[in-house]
């Protein structure tokens, strides 16, 4: 499912647009780099302009003798040679890397007898003001890229960058560097109801705001949700709200707030039954005792800021970024609290937290003895 860019109002604005422009333009006008460098915490954009490029260059031939795959460590020699190597039967060929750490530093520990050493070497080869210099395999790499045959394509797949590093700034100077990171709520959500329109159904916004507040914001996730609620639907056009709430996968963030509403509300048995849940997600106990805390925190602010009378702009300010189906949640719940309440259990589990970082109790068993004091708070 290709992901357009659209004239979205600001705060529907795709955060990848001037990257999916960019490619775009190369694929369409076939004037590809000799180089690339993808990165960002969104895989499915990654993945799918990687695999457009993989089609064009070797022509949907997937199992070509022109594609060579390196994954994790490398030898830079054996890079070199796969891209000095002329293409079979064809005009170019495509080597793909995939996390090979040439593109961020680790800090290294020094000895005392290597420090006069590691002293003369950096006076020797002092980077360019504001560049990190690398390791070996990294100055190899940078001192070839200007010098890739234009017979190769070679594209990096990397998680960790250091856009400080040489290596980094060389394919910036010579190639294309394409950052493709998650997406904003409501630019998912409409992105989501593209989606479905492609597999001829209709979503309404409160159906696909919810599906992307439960759901983790990645773009996989919502695209195996997206078929899954079609097939579900069958010959219906729209697929509804109450399919997605039948059907959607939850999240620790979609559960917290269930939690989160029994124990303010003090229903100490719904919120055993719903830490049950939690834990049949296989999150971990700490994760949970910290997720709450920092919900709880939050409910406190909204609180206390309607108390002080605050506008919903001033309200919005305070919480940016916050998905509209979290914050109708938040605000529901905060309307039915009482402020003293929610700064004693906030108080609670801060304490909790405390005492099974300090070993003093298991975190499961903290939430447990929580959760049955509610009353006492």
């Amino acid at each position: 499912m290709a992901v357009k860019s659209s004239g979205f109002k600001n705060y529907e604005k795709d955060v990848n647009k001037e990257s999916q422009d960019k490619i775009k333009d190369q694929l369409k006008s076939r004037n590809l780099s000799g180089v690339y460098l993808f990165h960002g915490n969104e895989p499915f954009l990654i993945n799918y302009y990687v695999d457009e490029l993989k089609k064009l260059v070797l022509d949907n031939d997937n199992q070509s003798l022109n594609l060579s795959v390196f994954e994790n460590r490398i030898d830079i020699d054996d890079l070199i040679d796969a891209c000095d190597t002329f293409p079979i039967f064809a005009e170019k060929k495509l080597v793909i890397v995939k996390n090979s750490g040439l593109f961020y530093s680790k800090a290294k520990k020094n000895t005392a007898a290597d420090k006069d050493k590691n002293m003369q070497e950096e006076e020797d080869t002092k980077p360019e003001q504001g560049t990190a210099s690398g390791n070996r395999a990294q100055e190899a790499l940078s001192e070839y890229i200007p010098e890739i045959p234009e017979t190769t394509c070679l594209i990096f797949i990397e998680s960790n960058v250091d856009k400080r590093l040489k290596v980094f700034k060389q394919i910036s100077k010579y190639g294309t560097v394409l950052e493709f990171n998650r997406n904003n709520p409501k630019y998912l959500v409409r992105w989501v109801i593209k989606g479905m329109n492609s597999v001829g159904k209709r979503i309404s916004d409160e159906a696909a705001g919810y599906l992307v507040a439960i759901s983790n914001p990645d773009m996989y996730t919502l695209r195996n949700e997206i078929f899954k609620l079609a097939s579900y639907a069958a010959d219906r056009e729209e697929v509804t709200l109450e399919d997605v709430k039948l059907l959607a996968i939850p999240t620790i963030k979609s559960v917290i707030f269930d939690l989160l509403d029994a124990v303010a509300r003090k229903n100490t048995q719904k919120a055993l039954n719903i830490l049950d849940d939690i834990l049949s997600l296989k999150e971990p106990e700490q994760k949970i005792l910290a997720m709450l805390s920092r919900q709880t925190g939050e409910l406190l602010k909204l609180k206390l800021l309607m108390e002080d009378k605050a506008s919903r702009t001033e309200i919005n300010r305070y919480f940016q970024g916050k998905h509209p189906y979290a914050m109708k949640i938040m605000t529901e719940q905060a309307v039915s609290m009482d402020a003293g309440y929610l700064k004693n259990l906030l108080t609670s589990l801060m304490e909790a937290e405390t005492n099974y970082k300090k070993g003093l109790i298991d975190p499961r068993l903290a939430l447990e003895v929580l959760i049955e004091g509610l009353n006492t708070l």
